[in-house]
């Protein structure tokens, strides 16, 4: 999925500049993609890469205007990730940013883009947290919506069915230089959505120490209502 949002974010790149008098005397233009060289990822520069390529020489023989893509392994790091955007920018490299898609990569990139003056365009960024444009977000283009219209679903169908207890139940990694899980975000806009009442417990699903009878019996204690039936 992450492929297919860039090949049409390039089509539509493609398509503006096609609207110049002289292609062949424009400059080309240069994509930077930021992802990891980690193929346990979906997203990882092997599983990406080869559509990235096949969308820019598709849209070359449909003579649309030059493009250059150069990538960088972003390690999903934090720290590595921002290094590899700084490397590009410093050196004059980047044009538009495809990626990152890792949260915690994105978020730092994403407020240097703004600052830098270079688009970024990302299938990932789902996280409530980039909801907000400004001041930090403002050149920041997500193609697969967010979390937070999750947590619309969620409240539509509670009041459907006027469910008012809700307990969130949801995997997270007890290594905490891990970060957050997508679980914990995902949920963490329905949470949100509900107000920031309802009980919610994590677990790591990779742990062996997880207990599930107990996470399961101490849910269940904070989602269900006892009715009493008056004669």
């Amino acid at each position: 999925m992450a492929s297919l949002k860039i090949i049409f974010c390039l089509v539509i790149i493609s398509h503006f500049a096609a609207s110049e008098n002289d292609i062949s005397k424009l400059p080309p233009v240069r994509l930077a993609v930021l992802a990891p060289d980690d193929d346990s990822l979906p997203f990882s520069l092997h599983k990406i890469l080869p559509a990235i390529l096949y969308a820019v020489r598709t849209l070359l023989r449909q003579g649309g205007r030059p493009m250059e893509v150069l990538y960088r392994d972003t390690q999903c790091s934090s720290t590595y990730g921002p290094l590899a955007a700084f490397s590009l920018y410093n050196a004059g490299l980047a044009d538009i940013l495809l990626g990152p898609l890792c949260p915690y990569v994105l978020a730092p990139v994403a407020r240097y883009s703004a600052v830098w003056g270079l688009p970024i365009l990302t299938a990932g960024g789902q996280n409530d947290n980039f909801d907000h444009k400004d001041p930090h977000y403002k050149l920041l283009t997500r193609m697969n919506g967010s979390y937070s219209q999750i947590g619309t679903i969620v409240l539509q169908v509670l009041a459907k069915f006027n469910w008012k207890v809700v307990a969130l139940l949801f995997h997270n990694y007890e290594d905490r230089t891990r970060g957050n899980s997508n679980c914990y975000f995902t949920l963490g806009a329905v949470f949100t959505a509900l107000g920031k009442k309802s009980f919610h417990r994590g677990f790591d699903e990779s742990s062996p120490n997880t207990d599930y009878f107990k996470l399961l019996k101490e849910v269940s204690l904070h989602s269900r209502s006892k009715y009493i039936l008056l004669k």
